[in-house]
């Protein structure tokens, strides 16, 4: 694709070019120079094409300008025109848009960034939802009388991203002061989350022109997570025969988040329920004993130590009640630190992490870029994929999840469930109106299934994907093959990559493993990567009065959980001495 302008390319164009490529798409910044170039490339370009208004339209004449209209009318070509700036380019907007937009102004109120209801088409899920922006003054686009233009975005109401027809063309205006850089660190995700301007126009222009050459996960995913209960048929509000019965009838699925420490709790005839509901119910991992900042350790040895004790306590789980726990980890408050995500790569205990921050709490400077975060699973730290997860409320982060190709999933605690499943069934009714088709899952099958994938030149697709077991359906028969892709640090290193049992070639070097899988009929593809995980260099040796804590912590939590948050006077009571200890510091 490419991206004209004239004289010295503005940082915005070229955190465009950087952002196309992150979409799976080849760009580049092309000093056109003049009017010849700038057709030449018109005539040339298969998927689309970027013109900056602001250099374009200082250099070309009027007579000129009637040219570039004309060729644009007669392409059947995306097209879109990039305002950076309130410059005098309103002859220029409003000849190639037909007088549908008449100019750029300043737009000092900002506001947050809305995608009107009527956008469905090419804002797909995020049609109707309203998101923060970070503050700061903005760009508006000044409309013109002109019937067709469709409005995408807005900022504060006002028209930011605009798409109309000139001619056999689709031509988009966008006006951004700013262009995300999707390379530069990232102190906090939030600076991702609040700049949903800067990068959401290009995506829906760049996936209209690119088509199945862009990245997209053709397999939409939704879960639901609930943390720390037991597997008891009552926890909490929780009545999980009445939820687990709603969960088959209105076919979401539903996994407990359960904590290792509780596995000699569990009773085959209270776990017989859970195991009569295997298709819409399944367990994982809540930490190791669920004390405080468990995994926002420091100490590698003793977290690489605690993933195993976790995970054989898991194995335990199951001998004494018949329920198997799925490998995937979820942390503690949500905590973890560099050192966790090493040790977890280490270990190769747990498939992925599912959480509501994808950056460790603990980086000693950013470590995380904007490319980072449009993918599926974040996975920069050791090659470990974080599953980002949200809480209720407004459906507007779900929304964008599913825009960008990740999983929704939800998480909640048993408080959710006070009123009985019926916000867990409007919720699931809600995805299905925003995603038509998307499939429920358990968090590991989610992890299994989830990918990102785009057609080569070749006839074959190149598929990313996140996890050492990983599923790939093959369903389009006109796909020749595959070429799969990981990002894999060097250590620990690949023994094995098998596909359906049978070892095949691959390659693992500069942090990247990549192979080939040749497709036929229509199946799924088993894939299992042999990783040697790193052993522990000691047992976890904690005295009788660490264990004393830690039921003292998970009897108090359960107290809590299933008496005062049952009884309105406690509860009340329980705030209150919250508060008080609180102001004194106690």
């Amino acid at each position: 694709m490419k991206i004209l302008h004239h004289g010295e390319p503005a940082d915005g164009l070229r955190h465009l070019a950087v952002l196309a490529q992150g979409c799976g798409l080849a760009a580049e910044c092309v000093d056109a120079g003049g009017l010849d170039p700038v057709l030449a490339a018109l005539v040339q370009a298969q998927d689309g094409v970027v013109l900056d208004v602001a250099s374009l339209a200082a250099r070309l004449a009027p007579d000129q300008l009637e040219l570039l209209a004309t060729q644009i009318e007669n392409r059947s070509l995306p097209v879109l025109l990039l305002a950076s700036a309130a410059a005098p380019a309103s002859a220029f907007l409003t000849r190639l848009t037909g007088g549908g937009v008449r100019g750029v102004e300043p737009h000092p109120a900002g506001g947050p960034v809305g995608f009107p209801a009527n956008a469905s088409l090419l804002a797909s899920e995020l049609a109707g939802q309203t998101y923060p922006r970070a503050g700061g003054g903005a760009l508006k686009l000044v409309l013109g009388p002109a019937a067709g233009v469709e409005v995408l975005m807005t900022l504060g109401g006002a028209p930011a991203l605009v798409k109309t027809r000139a001619g056999k063309a689709d031509v988009f205006v966008w006006c951004a002061d700013k262009v995300f850089d999707m390379r530069r660190l990232l102190p906090v995700e939030r600076e991702f989350e609040e700049a949903a301007d800067q990068y959401v126009p290009a995506i829906i222009f760049l996936r209209l022109a690119g088509g199945g050459r862009c990245w997209q996960n053709p397999e939409p995913l939704a879960g639901l997570v609930i943390d720390d209960p037991l597997l008891k048929n009552h926890y909490g509000f929780i009545n999980f025969r009445q939820l687990l019965a709603s969960a088959r009838r209105h076919q979401y699925h539903v996994t407990l988040a359960f904590i290792p420490w509780n596995y000699w709790r569990g009773r085959a005839a209270q776990a017989r329920m859970f195991l009569d509901y295997a298709d819409c119910f399944s367990v994982c991992v809540h930490g190791c004993d669920h004390t405080r900042r468990e995994f926002g350790s420091a100490d590698y040895a003793d977290l690489l130590a605690r993933n195993f004790t976790a995970a054989r306590r898991m194995a335990r789980l199951r001998t004494r009640t018949g329920v198997a726990s799925e490998p995937v980890m979820v942390c503690p408050q949500e905590l973890y630190s560099l050192e966790a995500m090493r040790a977890f790569a280490d270990s190769r205990q747990f498939l992925a992490l599912t959480c509501s921050a994808c950056l460790p709490r603990d980086l000693p400077a950013p470590a995380l870029c904007g490319a980072d975060l449009l993918l599926p699973a974040q996975d920069s730290f050791y090659g470990v994929p974080v599953f980002k997860r949200h809480y209720a409320g407004s459906l507007a982060a779900f929304a964008m999840a599913l825009f960008l190709g990740k999983p929704a999933i939800l998480v909640e605690h048993h408080e959710f469930f006070r009123p009985g499943p019926g916000g867990v069934e409007a919720f699931a009714a809600q995805l299905a109106q925003l995603r038509p088709g998307i499939q429920w899952a358990s968090v590991a099958e989610i992890a299994r299934r989830t990918h990102w994938r785009r057609r080569l030149a070749d006839g074959r697709q190149e598929v990313r994907f996140f996890t050492d077991d990983f599923k790939l359906a093959h369903r389009d028969q006109t796909v020749a093959g595959y070429r799969l892709v990981r990002r894999l640090p060097a250590a620990p290193p690949v023994s094995g990559v098998r596909v359906d049992g049978a070892n095949v070639p691959f390659a693992h070097a500069d942090g990247w493993l990549s192979f080939e899988v040749p497709a036929r009929e229509p199946r799924t593809f088993e894939i299992k990567l042999e990783i040697p995980a790193v052993q522990p260099a000691r047992a976890r040796a904690r005295g009788p009065a660490y264990h004393v804590a830690v039921a003292l912590r998970r009897g108090l939590s359960e107290f809590r959980d299933n008496v005062i948050a049952r009884n309105d006077f406690l509860l009340r009571s329980a705030k209150a001495l919250a508060r008080i200890l609180k102001q004194t510091s106690l």
